[in-house]
């Protein structure tokens, strides 16, 4: 039986992480003022973030319900019992560091100077995000004395919740100074070669860092001590700014090629999911998820449109349990190729999540902003229509889905028209019929399980940070079935959903800064906002 080489996904993708500092072939050392300036630091942190997302996304594979083991392949470790330790998810908590350290450079040196309002407004929101997803995996974590250098070798730990505020105070304020700026005439204009996310565009920021706020807020609102604050916040949120209705895709130019520093340049998505610059597929162990596969297959939902751009040779396509090891040959990639990758060969780019070398990199989808919208109506905290929202984030994950990695809607795809037959082929379950859901929780039910199936090997961790949230898509505790749960086989949690309740500190905390680096348990602690 062959042996994994390296332990599954979640080492792997520490390759993609450190390759994003070097993309754009520029010195990066934010210590020293004649090898960088902030014109340069700043789209190369952006590069950065989007591969640290990746990085995320590609680390909850497992974990998240989305991927499997295969048939006669041994060795995944902890990614089948979930026995991870401090070594395990690491390039979350480094990476991002070092990423943040990067805006705050930008921001340091930038934030004096009127004309570079722009530049600040931008670091500060992309410092926000990172942070939040920090957050997400770790709960307290280093944040008011971080990234001072060597002036604070040991930085205290944070609560999550007055880090969450902070962002969400600081997302404020960049929204109101781009707005500023937007009024004046001081600060210079982001060029579009400058901006790898929205090309200079600062209404799209706006929408962004509004977007980015809305969730930190939903994932607050939960929390009972924190419901006065975020009533406040709801009421203050400046709705005229707007929520993303694109999605927010970082594109600094990728290209299946290799840099002059030896690091790929293609999109890292298309890199984990599809093929390498070498054309060597992706992911050669493993494939979906039966619990997955059930929301595209008919068994829990029929979705053949979006089922057939994101899985190979769809609605045939191997599938397994993950940690069932009594699997048959045919429980394998296709030949040549990956479960994920859709177009015709490693030259021919297809659609779906890994449609080719060139796609934009995800930060946040268009489908996750109404979904967001969707809850906060449904819950009260914003005024507006839950069902057209829902509508409109299954709209939003069919085309972006449909979309080439030029962000053009395929000629053989109709958006609005495969979305009229999804809901109304589904149209007996409340899943995808926002009209059966009859109470607030069947509506945030059917709202994050669309949540999740748009997230499908584009933000898995989100997706599961989500699950943890809300329970949602349902799954019953203990199960063994495989359309009735996501967790392993072989699990070896404690917990009732035998899930994972949090990742672990990295090692290096604990090495060197181990008189504030809280004492936690993998499946006994959680964060904040997960109170299930």
């Amino acid at each position: 039986m062959k042996k994994i080489i390296n332990l599954l996904l979640i080492g792997a993708v520490a390759v993609g992480v450190s390759s994003c500092k070097k993309y754009l072939d520029i010195n990066t050392n934010t210590n020293n003022a004649t090898t960088a300036t902030p014109a340069l630091v700043l789209p190369q942190a952006i590069v950065g973030t989007a591969s640290i997302t990746q990085s995320l996304n590609s680390a909850y594979y497992f974990p998240g319900g989305f991927a499997a083991n295969i048939y006669g392949v041994g060795g995944y470790g902890s990614g089948v019992t979930y026995a991870y330790t401090a070594g395990s998810f690491v390039t979350g908590f480094s990476s991002s560091y070092d990423n943040a350290t990067d805006y705050q450079y930008v921001i340091d040196n930038t934030a004096a100077t009127p004309g570079l309002a722009y530049s600040t407004a931008i670091a500060r929101i992309m410092k926000a995000y990172v942070f939040a997803k920090v957050v997400d995996q770790y709960n307290d974590v280093p944040y008011s004395e971080a990234l001072k250098g060597n002036s604070v070798l040991a930085p205290k730990y944070d609560k999550a919740e007055d880090i969450y505020k902070d962002l969400v105070a600081q997302l404020t304020a960049s929204i109101n100074a781009i707005t500023t700026a937007q009024a004046g005439t001081t600060a210079n204009k982001v060029l579009a070669s400058a901006d790898p996310l929205f090309k200079g565009d600062m209404n799209l920021w706006k929408k962004f860092a509004n977007t980015l706020k809305l969730r930190l807020l939903i994932k607050m609102a939960g929390v009972t001590a924190l419901q006065s604050y975020t009533t406040t916040e709801f009421a203050a949120l400046n709705t005229t700014v707007g929520f993303l209705t694109t999605d927010a895709l970082v594109n600094p130019g990728y290209v299946k090629a290799i840099n002059s520093q030896g690091i790929s340049q293609q999109n890292p998505n298309y890199g984990s999911l599809a093929f390498g610059t070498d054309n060597a597929r992706s992911q050669g162990q493993a494939i979906p998820t039966r619990w997955i596969f059930s929301f595209y297959n008919g068994t829990k939902l029929s979705d053949p449109g979006r089922g057939g751009v994101i899985f190979r040779g769809f609605p045939s396509t191997a599938v397994n349990q993950l940690g069932e090891e009594n699997t048959v040959s045919s429980q394998v990639p296709p030949a040549g190729s990956t479960s994920w990758f859709t177009g015709v060969d490693a030259n021919t780019p297809g659609l779906g999540v890994a449609k080719g070398p060139s796609q934009g990199q995800s930060l946040m989808l268009a489908s996750e902003s109404y979904f967001l919208q969707a809850e906060a109506y449904v819950r009260g905290y914003l005024t507006g229509d839950a069902k057209t929202a829902f509508n409109a984030g299954i709209t939003a994950s069919f085309n972006y889905l449909y979309q080439n990695q030029s962000n053009v809607v395929d000629a053989s795809k109709n958006v609005n028209a495969d979305v009229t037959t999804y809901l109304t082929t589904n149209n007996t379950s409340r899943l995808a019929n926002f009209d059966l859901a009859t109470n607030n929780e069947q509506k945030i039910e059917a709202i994050i399980t669309q949540k999740y199936i748009a997230m499908n090997m584009i933000h898995c961790d989100e997706a599961f940070n989500e699950f943890k949230r809300t329970t949602y898509p349902t799954i019953v505790n203990g199960s063994q079935d495989p359309l009735l749960t996501f967790a392993s086989k072989q699990s070896v949690s404690t917990r009732p959903d035998k899930l994972i309740g949090r990742v672990l500190y990295p090692q290096s905390e604990y090495n060197l800064n181990p008189t504030n680096v809280p004492s936690v348990t993998l499946f006994g602690s959680r964060i904040f906002w997960d109170l299930n």
